[in-house]
């Protein structure tokens, strides 16, 4: 059965192997593919099933991403939480962005998890990462609207992209209906299954099996209901900043959770005065004033996505409707301070601190002056207290100045961290054999978009066990 998709199962499955990674996406294909290249026998388990494109965004939601992608953190100013539910996880769905982990975000991190991943050993296996997931700057002729941030920010500059198949069709967040992107599922994991990796998948891990101070596997159950039980000395957790802390917890591992981080995010729409080339999902970005704490980049999308930032009633609203495809998206990334936990359910409480709040004002602030820049006539921030609709520079950087209350722009966290200590050989509590491979074991956030990173970290932890 090694080397192969195992799409659910109509009764109960045992499975022997010599590591068992639970999670398909960045962090557990990565490991699954460098530890089976190596030649040790592994099962790879995931919760959703093998990714299909989405027909349209309900369609996409309901298939490809956790709770139709209705998941919130719990607090008084809740945030979706996007997470990607398919072999290949969050990597189906994401922008296909690419951007190293900054070397003074590796400086601020304890020494000893800089000694479990020195910044050498990262670059190295960055470069091997990059190779595998044919990272490129995105080409001239997908750059689409996004070539209009390059026109306000001099410093912007096309965003490296894992999508050697891209053709520019701006559905990424749906799945890419071309296979262009090159996602966990398509780059990492049929190549573990060439060297013998079973990919098991419609199977949520409920457990991991601990006695006697050592990982002995894990139990989960199918979809049909049947179960399954895979026998391993490795057990590798790589399930996201939210289901490895609360697996974790369910196996009764104490001490999990606390410590979670996330990017929160926004949106600022700009309508300009002609319709605008289509393009890549998202294909330009600036990060030259990352250490205010933001980014920004373009969100080249499908109708549905822009509608939601259309301001106005009646004929107005029905006018700028019928203008979204000169309507262009930036997205704003905060790098947060703030912390939460994950609690059994999983429940994610999180809310963002009020400079938190302050630094997002400030990227969406810039991101509208660039936009008028780049010659909009209309930019819509999304921020209570603001004018629906601006058109002046005066406007744009009043928005800096808008009180930072809850509420005050809506928000969504995409990129999560934190939630799972590691010790050395990134084990998890002293308990032989169970380790972490994601963004989970993260000493912080990183202020920017974290499949780089997290595929690094994870060729670094598959080999301290190779």
């Amino acid at each position: 059965m090694l080397g192969e998709l195992l799409d659910g199962a109509p009764r109960d499955v045992d499975l022997y192997a010599e590591a068992v990674v639970v999670g398909s996406g960045a962090g557990g294909a990565t490991c699954a593919r460098w530890l089976a290249a190596g030649g040790r026998r592994v099962v790879v388990v995931e919760e959703g099933p093998p990714p299909t494109p989405g027909r349209d965004t309900l369609d996409a939601l309901s298939r490809l991403y956790r709770d139709a992608g209705a998941s919130t953190t719990l607090s008084r100013e809740p945030m979706p939480l996007l997470q990607g539910r398919c072999v290949g996880g969050t990597t189906v769905v994401n922008g296909a962005i690419q951007v190293p982990l900054p070397r003074d975000v590796w400086a601020g991190w304890p020494e000893p998890f800089q000694r479990l991943a020195p910044w050498e050993r990262l670059e190295a296996a960055r470069a091997r990462m990059e190779e595998e997931l044919s990272v490129r700057p995105t080409p001239s002729a997908l750059w689409g609207g996004g070539a209009l941030m390059g026109r306000a920010l001099a410093d912007a500059r096309p965003i490296h992209r894992n999508a050697p198949g891209c053709v520019g069709h701006g559905r990424c967040y749906m799945g890419c209906p071309e296979g262009g992107k090159a996602s966990a599922d398509r780059a990492l994991l049929p190549r573990a299954m060439d060297d013998g990796a079973l990919v098991v998948a419609r199977c949520r891990v409920a457990q991991v099996r601990i006695t006697g101070g050592r990982a002995r596997g894990v139990l989960g159950r199918f979809e049909s209901g049947a179960r399954l039980r895979v026998e391993a000395p490795l057990v590798v957790l790589a399930a996201g900043a939210v289901h490895t802390p609360w697996l974790l917890r369910r196996s009764g591992v104490r001490g999990q959770g606390r410590g979670f981080m996330a990017h929160p995010g926004a949106g600022v729409a700009g309508l300009f005065p002609e319709p605008l080339p289509q393009g890549g999902t998202q294909t330009w970005e600036y990060l030259a004033e990352r250490a205010r704490g933001w980014k920004l980049e373009t969100m080249q999308s499908v109708g549905a996505f822009k509608a939601v930032k259309v301001p106005g009633v009646g004929a107005r609203l029905a006018e700028r409707l019928a203008r979204l495809d000169a309507v262009a998206m930036w997205g704003v990334a905060c790098r947060a301070e703030a912390t939460g936990r994950v609690w059994p359910g999983p429940v994610v409480r999180y809310s963002p601190t009020r400079r938190d709040r302050q630094v997002l004002l400030e990227g969406v602030s810039r991101a509208a002056e660039a936009m008028l820049e780049a010659g909009a006539v209309e930019v819509w921030p999304g921020v209570h207290g603001a004018p629906a609709v601006i058109t002046t520079r005066d406007e744009a950087r009043a928005l800096a100045t808008v009180a930072p209350e809850r509420g005050v722009v809506p928000m969504v966290a995409t990129h999560l961290f934190g939630g799972t200590r590691v010790g050395p050989r990134f084990e998890v509590a002293g308990i032989r054999g169970l380790v972490a491979a994601d963004a989970s074991i993260f000493p912080s956030n990183t202020g920017v978009n974290p499949m780089n990173s997290i595929t690094a970290m994870a060729t670094v932890v598959a080999e301290a066990w190779s």
